[in-house]
């Protein structure tokens, strides 16, 4: 006896990611991958969230990237262009108004998601005129990974974030590589510096490019306007 037929997906669609520059070509997730993603969000453990998305975005993109690897924004980026190809290109989300509290509905286009990346600042800063560091972005598994431990108070998860996106500090003889330095060296130089020197590196940080979208609605009760700004993957979901 013959078994059950097999339907293939052959949809193919490709992005541009704008941060890397790269295309990627991805397939929409299948029923069982979206059940793994209806499980995660249902424990409420971000760790397991985060690692079905990383899972989900790497089946879909045929081993092309590693999503760990991605900066956030293009990891959310990517999960939003799976999500519009495989449930829908719109999701209504809930949001109260800023003058009276009613919840409205609001339904976003998630293809008009776009990254914003604004005035980027180099990724070489110069703490003085003869030592800097060169810094990457974060990556969401770096951010979620900090965020989780529960030690941690949030003006030392800042600390933390920043240690871990140093790649490189140098000076004018020598360059020395974060992957051979221990990370209490790495933050003791951190530490070392004084508030205007940080400052640079804050400035980087606060350029990150994001996933960004401007919607605006009448309040369905009080019927007064209001304008909104989303960012990040949790504001386009209800």
């Amino acid at each position: 006896m013959s078994g059950l037929p097999i339907v293939l997906n052959t949809a193919k669609y490709e992005v541009e990611l704008p941060i890397s520059k790269k295309k990627v070509e991805y397939r929409p997730y299948l029923v069982k991958e979206e059940k793994q993603l209806m499980l995660a969000i249902e424990s409420q453990d971000p760790g397991m969230i985060m690692k079905t998305v990383q899972d989900i975005i790497d089946a879909c993109t045929f081993g092309e990237i590693k999503s760990k690897t991605l900066p956030t924004a293009e990891l959310e980026l990517l999960f939003l262009k799976l999500r519009s190809k495989s449930v829908g290109e719109t999701s209504k989300i809930g949001y109260k108004c800023g003058h009276c509290g009613e919840s409205n509905e609001l339904i976003v286009n998630l293809e008009e998601v776009q990254i914003d990346i604004g005035e980027s600042k180099s990724n070489k800063v110069m703490i003085t005129d003869k030592v800097g560091v060169k810094l990457k972005y974060p990556t969401a598994d770096e951010v979620t990974r900090i965020v989780n431990d529960g030690e941690k108070t949030d003006v030392n998860n800042i600390f933390a974030l920043i240690t871990s996106c140093i790649e490189s500090i140098f000076d004018e003889e020598n360059i020395y590589d974060a992957k051979t330095l221990e990370k209490k060296e790495i933050t003791a130089f951190v530490e070392s510096l004084n508030s205007k020197q940080f400052e640079k590196i804050k400035e980087f940080f606060e350029a990150i490019p994001k996933l960004r979208k401007d919607v605006s609605f009448d309040c369905q009760k009080c019927g007064k306007h209001n304008d909104l700004v989303l960012e990040g993957l949790q504001n386009f979901f209800g």
